[in-house]
């Protein structure tokens, strides 16, 4: 009975210590889960942020003073992360930081330059906690620029007195802008034409009204009324009578 005792009491015994080692288990797989999950946590809140980049800074090689003129800044964040642009105009003034705007996108910022002359744009970028350094500088220059001498007229050397004739040029602008063109007939001066697209031919009939040696030449002007010098002379030989009908 006695042995009976003594193996119960070691069974019991046996069975504590695998409750006890079942429970350091558990317990380990715990601490290993809840590390596991911790370290995910702090890896989220943690994630590294990336600094954006400025990729390009675009500005028009020529500006108008008084007008207004543009910057376009390409921006492009690795986080997707909303930006804002900052630019500096090279005049002493600048834009403020202006934002946010989508990541990746192409965004244009205009200015009013007063002064003539030439002057170096930057741009830069950031997002919540960091900032780009410069781009690099992109210059522009700023001045008073009217439309171009328009071509020698073009037309017929000899005609008689009374016969419309016609005579074409054309006239560029530096900034793309219409350009309006007048003649000067040797004889009498015609109205500025109506507007139209910069380098256009602008075929524009004369009769004149008496005989000689006339010079005829054109000159343009622009919407700011910017006005060229005249062309260079086309000579035309008028002579007598126009033609019997």
């Amino acid at each position: 009975m006695g042995e009976d005792r003594r193996g119960r009491a070691g069974g019991q015994a046996g069975r504590g210590v695998d409750t006890a080692a079942s429970g350091n288990k558990l317990a380990v797989m715990y601490v290993r889960w809840a590390a596991a999950v911790l370290c995910l946590l702090v890896a989220a809140g943690c994630q590294q942020n990336h600094v954006p980049l400025v990729t390009s800074l675009l500005v028009p090689a020529l500006g108008q003073r008084g007008d207004s003129v543009w910057a376009r800044v390409s921006t492009y964040d690795k986080d997707a992360d909303s930006l804002y642009l900052f630019v500096s105009w090279g005049d002493g003034t600048e834009s403020g930081w202006v934002g946010p705007v989508p990541s990746a996108t192409d965004y244009e910022l205009s200015h009013v330059y007063s002064d003539t002359g030439l002057f170096g744009v930057l741009a830069k970028a950031k997002d919540l906690k960091l900032e780009t350094v410069w781009s690099d500088t992109s210059f522009i220059s700023i001045g008073e620029y009217g439309p171009f001498v328009p071509h020698r007229p073009s037309g017929p050397d000899a005609v008689r007195v009374g016969d419309t004739v016609t005579y074409v040029t054309a006239a560029g602008h530096p900034l793309r802008r219409k350009v309006s063109i007048q003649f000067d007939w040797g004889d009498t001066l015609s109205d500025w034409s109506e507007f139209m697209t910069a380098d256009q031919f602008y075929y524009a009939p004369h009769a004149f009204a008496r005989a000689g040696q006339m010079l005829v030449r054109a000159r343009a002007r622009d919407g700011l009324d910017h006005v060229s010098d005249w062309s260079k002379p086309e000579s035309v030989q008028v002579t007598g009578l126009s033609r019997p009908r």
